[in-house]
C-alpha cells in the first residue's frame, strides 16, 4: 500500500501549485454522535469534534488539502453525496447497495480494510426487565420488532435475515419507542447506543452482551468527485490508513 502511496504523492507533486492551493473537499457526516469518533456538536464534555473528523482533517492537511465539514441528518448526508452536493461522507460501512452509488477505498476491486477509520460492533439493546435474547447466531430468536437509525446498514442486514425492523430518525426516537414498548429491541453501534442511554432520563435499558455484527467504517466518495480528483482522494485514503495504523500501534 505504501508503495502506491509514494506514487500518488509523486502524482500530486506534478499538479500545479495553484491547483493544490485550491484543494478543498466538502465532506458530510451524520449528526448523531458516535463518540469518540464523532462527538456531539454542542457537547461541553468533549474538546474535539471527534477522533475520525480530526484524523481526516489531519490527513487532508498532510497532502495539502482542506476539508469543509457539514453535520447533517444521516440520510441527507448520503443523498447529498450521491447527488454530488458533497464530495464525500464520513463513517459509513460497506454494503452492496452503497457500493453501487459511492466509491470506497479499494485494492484490486476489493474494499481495502487497511484504509478504514475504525472497526465497531453493532449491539442490541432492550428495555430493562424484558426477555429479548440473542445468541450471536440464531436470528429466529428475534421474533419481535427491532428498531434502528434511518439509513444505518444494520436495518438491511436484519431484514435480510428475516427480522422485522422499523426505522426512526435518531437514537432518541428509538429509545422512546423502546421504553413505550413499540419496539422490543434497538440495534445500533455500541458507542452510539451507550452514549444515547447515558443521556436518557432514568436509563431504563440493558445491552445484550453478544454483538449482532462487526463492521469497518470508511470515508466514502461521490463518483464524480473521485473521477475529477483521483490522485488526491487516493492519497487521502492512504494517509488515513497510515494515521489509523499509527494510532493502532500506539494503543497496542
Amino acid at each position: 500500500m505504501w508503495r502506491r502511496n509514494r506514487i500518488l504523492f509523486f502524482m500530486l507533486a506534478l499538479l500545479p501549485l495553484q491547483s493544490l492551493a485550491h484543494c478543498r473537499l466538502t465532506i458530510g457526516y451524520g449528526a448523531d454522535p458516535i463518540p469518540p469518533f464523532i462527538n456531539k456538536r454542542d457537547s461541553t464534555q468533549h474538546h474535539s469534534p471527534g477522533e475520525s473528523i480530526v484524523m481526516v482533517t489531519q490527513a487532508a492537511k498532510n497532502i495539502g488539502c482542506q476539508i469543509h465539514w457539514l453535520a447533517l441528518p444521516n440520510m441527507r448526508v448520503l443523498h447529498a453525496t450521491q447527488n454530488g452536493q458533497l464530495d464525500g461522507a464520513l463513517f459509513y460501512s460497506w454494503n452492496a447497495e452503497r457500493d453501487k452509488h459511492f466509491i470506497y477505498p479499494k485494492q484490486q476491486g476489493v474494499v481495502d480494510t487497511r484504509r478504514r477509520l475504525a472497526i465497531l460492533d453493532y449491539m442490541l439493546y432492550q428495555r430493562a426487565g424484558t426477555a429479548l435474547t440473542w445468541d450471536g447466531h440464531t436470528y429466529q430468536q428475534l421474533t419481535c420488532l427491532i428498531g434502528y437509525n434511518e439509513g444505518w446498514s444494520i436495518g438491511a442486514d436484519l431484514t435480510r435475515h428475516g427480522v422485522a425492523v422499523e426505522s426512526a430518525k435518531n437514537a432518541e426516537q428509538n429509545l422512546k419507542k423502546l421504553e413505550k414498548g413499540r419496539i422490543c429491541g434497538y440495534a445500533t453501534l455500541e458507542q452510539a447506543g451507550d452514549d444515547a442511554i447515558a443521556h436518557y432520563p432514568g436509563h431504563p435499558f440493558a445491552k445484550l452482551p453478544i454483538p449482532l455484527t462487526r463492521k469497518e467504517f470508511y470515508l466514502i466518495v461521490n463518483p464524480g468527485s473521485y473521477q475529477r480528483q483521483t490522485p488526491r482522494i487516493e492519497a487521502l485514503w492512504d494517509e488515513i490508513g497510515r494515521l489509523s495504523e499509527e494510532k493502532y500501534n500506539k494503543i497496542k
